[in-house]
């Protein structure tokens, strides 16, 4: 009991203090005070997630699961720390499974799903220094979210007017700091954005080292593990930021991000075409049809597979709304989920006031403000085509939402001066 108590206690003040003098926590435009309250409400919110699961209040989260899989793995340590290796670094997903194995991945969850195990894997890696400890565990899922906030800050600092409203943006929105804590995918998915964009624009404006392409390589390497669709979305959105950087097409911001888009498009539906197994549209519907026989608390009916125009655009009308609406007030069932529902009607109050005062112009002109936007909303869109419960929208979607926000804030206008351009920012 005291363990369970002391042990998170200590990793805390370890992480502490290794944000407040750490050399690499040092921008300047962000106070310690602030980045020391980003993290500790992280680390709350961490605590909080796994309790609430524990407690029933949150349901189909699989938090559990992969922390009792990591403890799976790391039992092998003491038998023959080989195996331990084998299982926590080693490749997974094949068959037959070595006998010397089947003690072990008979006995856990994911042994056949990459996505999965992949948190599998970074909990058997934390755990021979958590004291089997699950809170100590959420702390460092914490962190490493923290490290992805902190890099997305740091991305996009300079490319905006308030960096106060920046930092509310990512350190302060309730659902945001909550659902991208704890030990779930979301916390993984910022740790790897902010370091793919953090690391990529060093690369971009020729102020890089070895170190910047090794972190821009291991963060799209863990994305694509834990959200492949969130890498496909990615790389035609990077591809246009460098050939629009590196060619300095001020003029043709937006053309340069939508050629981009078509040739990955074409891309896609060659591989469709020619390469069966390797199918996107394929691995959408399979995903798709889980959520749609997969009921849950907050579920709620969408459209089926379309047979006519009507119910295309049916589809593409959910697919679009869903995302930004729900959880609806219907939608709930526990005031965990009115609450949900509450901040969503002020999010949306936010959007539509963003849009009335954005320079559309400026959006088109700043590369920045296009990737932003395009990489929040295409995640919105395939989480609305895809999921429909309440519950894993707001989870899925608190990963877009910040996206938009800072896009739609690089857009504005303040104080009456319009946007300075795009190369601009880079020397600032």
């Amino acid at each position: 009991m005291i363990q369970e108590i002391l042990a998170p206690i200590i990793c805390f003040l370890v992480l502490l203090l290794l944000i407040g003098n750490k050399r690499f926590f040092k921008s300047g435009s962000i106070t310690k005070q602030i980045l020391l309250i980003g993290f500790s409400l992280k680390a709350f919110s961490a605590i909080l997630f796994g309790y609430l699961y524990k407690a029933g209040l949150l349901t189909g989260g699989d938090t559990y699961l992969y922390f009792d899989d990591g403890n799976i793995v790391y039992s092998a340590l003491k038998a023959d720390p080989f195996i331990y290796f084998k299982l926590a670094i080693g490749t997974n997903d094949f068959t037959p499974v070595p006998k010397i194995l089947l003690p072990y991945t008979d006995a856990m969850h994911f042994w056949f799903d990459n996505s999965n195990y992949f948190l599998v894997r970074l909990n058997a890696l934390i755990r021979p220094f958590s004291f089997g400890v699950y809170n100590v565990h959420a702390i460092i899922f914490a962190f490493l979210s923290f490290i992805g906030t902190y890099n997305l800050y740091l991305f996009f600092e300079n490319k905006v007017f308030s960096k106060r409203v920046l930092q509310f943006i990512l350190f302060g929105i309730p659902s945001i700091v909550f659902w991208t804590s704890g030990i779930h995918k979301e916390a993984i998915v910022i740790f790897a954005l902010g370091i793919i964009l953090y690391n990529l624009d060093a690369i971009i404006r020729n102020q890089y080292s070895k170190s910047h392409i090794f972190l821009t390589i291991f963060g799209l390497i863990v994305l694509g593990y834990i959200r492949i669709y969130l890498l496909a979305f990615l790389m035609p959105l990077m591809a246009a930021m460098i050939i629009y950087n590196r060619f300095e097409t001020r003029q043709s911001s937006f053309k340069t991000f939508l050629a981009c888009i078509v040739a990955f498009i074409l891309g896609v539906f060659l591989i469709d075409m020619y390469t069966p197994n390797l199918s996107f549209l394929h691995e959408l519907l399979v995903r798709r049809a889980f959520f749609l026989n997969s009921p849950g608390n907050m579920t709620f009916s969408v459209e089926g597979i379309p047979h006519n125009l009507q119910g295309v655009a049916i589809l593409m009308w959910e697919a679009v709304t869903n995302p930004f609406i729900r959880p609806l007030p219907k939608d709930c069932n526990v005031f965990l989920s009115y609450i949900a529902s509450f901040e969503t009607c002020i999010l949306l109050f936010v959007f539509i006031s963003l849009l009335v005062t954005v320079n559309v112009k400026s959006i088109y002109r700043n590369p920045y403000a296009i990737f932003s936007i395009l990489f929040g909303l295409s995640t919105l869109f395939l989480i609305g085509l895809i999921v429909n419960n309440s519950g894993a929208i707001v989870r899925y979607r608190s990963v877009a939402i910040p996206f938009i926000l800072i896009g739609l804030c690089l857009s504005r206008k303040e104080n009456n001066l319009s946007i300075i351009s795009a190369p601009d920012f880079a020397k600032n």
